[in-house]
């Protein structure tokens, strides 16, 4: 039985609509790019207002009708399927993951300069305040005004992991969806590890010469950004899942030193990031970043990277210069590899180097330590 909607107006009268089938689905299409707002970002546990930074976008497989971030820097695909067909309904997913892997390893760089800016300088555009933004960042500012920058810092560099990675959220929103097809997307929901697929249904409601759109989500993964929040790993369960046993015993006796250097360890659901206290400010610095053999991390990182956050640090001007003399000789180890981030600066050592190299890491590590609490 179709469900029905009062309207309070404000001439005391109350129509009754009625869910109803459009006539057009490519209307309903052009209503939600229109109006992104309609997407439910709530409900999928991201914060609003949504960000659109693209609307029929050009990509190699085809334009995709919307791209957005949210304030936590998701970044979220959406495609409405039109057509009432079970295989129109396969090919708009199979079509969203054309999209994502588009996306997949884009920089930060390509994807705000062929998505985003290229969106703000065109007549898609429907906002005024992001019309002719030359970045994402200004246009992050206008859309959260009340965003700190170590938020900011914070948001830029995950679109970046996302990127890295291909961890996005794709939306597939349609008029309705059935059974068959909800059941597939629980199904990848449930295999995927990282990327999170969504079924949002638009509904429409007619009666008394006026229409109402609704939108309710039919589907998202059972345990809602359970890839982002999962419980965190720890050491000794880290430790345990390294096959090499040089490795895992060199990573074993830098984890020690770090201990008595009075470092902080923050364990992830992959990794952990290593913080040394600084003064001027209650939150420590990271210096170092470790995840799995294999395994990419946070921003894209891999295995054992030396380094820090610039944004971070210069919240201590004191210690400002002793991060930069830390970069310096870690730059000079033999081997490492300058990560291609903008928002860090940092160097990964791969495992085998890692061996070689622990007792320089140690070294260097004390000697930050020592250098911050005036000790040398």
């Amino acid at each position: 039985m179709p469900r029905k909607m009062i309207v309070q107006r404000e001439d005391g009268q109350s129509p009754i609509l009625t869910e109803t089938l459009a006539d057009d689905e490519a209307q309903l299409q052009e209503l939600v790019k229109e109006n992104p707002d309609l997407i439910p970002i709530e409900d999928l546990g991201m914060g609003s207002p949504l960000m659109v930074v693209g609307r029929e976008t050009s990509l190699p497989s085809g334009a995709v009708d919307l791209v957005g971030v949210s304030r936590s820097g998701e970044i979220l695909v959406i495609e409405f399927k039109t057509g009432p067909q079970n295989t129109d309904f396969r090919h708009s997913l199979s079509q969203l993951l054309d999209y994502g892997s588009d996306l997949w390893k884009m920089t930060f760089e390509e994807f705000e300069s062929t998505v985003a800016t290229r969106y703000f300088a065109s007549d898609r555009c429907r906002v005024p305040e992001h019309r002719g933004k030359s970045s994402i960042q200004e246009a992050a500012t206008v859309t959260w005004p009340d965003m700190t920058p170590d938020e900011l810092a914070l948001f830029l560099g995950k679109i970046e992991g996302h990127l890295a990675v291909g961890d996005f959220d794709y939306i597939l929103a349609a008029q309705r969806f059935t059974s068959s097809v909800l059941r597939t997307i629980e199904y990848l929901n449930s295999v995927l590890r990282g990327p999170r697929l969504y079924a949002v249904e638009i509904v429409k409601f007619m009666g008394n010469g006026l229409s109402a759109f609704e939108s309710r989500v039919s589907s998202k993964p059972i345990v809602l950004l359970s890839s982002k929040s999962t419980t965190s790993t720890d050491e000794t369960e880290f430790l345990n899942a390294i096959q090499d046993e040089a490795y895992r015993e060199s990573l074993r006796d830098i984890f020690e030193a770090c201990r008595g250097l009075r470092l902080r360890f923050d364990w992830g659901s992959v990794g952990t990031s290593i913080r040394v206290p600084v003064p001027e400010t209650p939150q420590p610095v990271t210096i170092a970043w470790l995840f799995p053999p294999d395994r990419q991390g946070w921003m894209g990182l891999r295995d054992f990277n030396l380094g820090f956050d610039p944004t971070a640090a210069d919240r201590s001007p004191m210690a400002r210069r002793f991060f930069d003399q830390y970069l310096e000789r870690v730059a000079s180890f033999p081997s490492v590899e300058r990560v291609g981030s903008q928002w860090l600066q940092a160097y990964r050592l791969t495992p085998e180097g890692t061996v070689s190299l622990k007792e320089q890491v140690i070294e260097e590590f004390a000697s930050l330590v020592g250098h911050i609490n005036g000790e040398r």
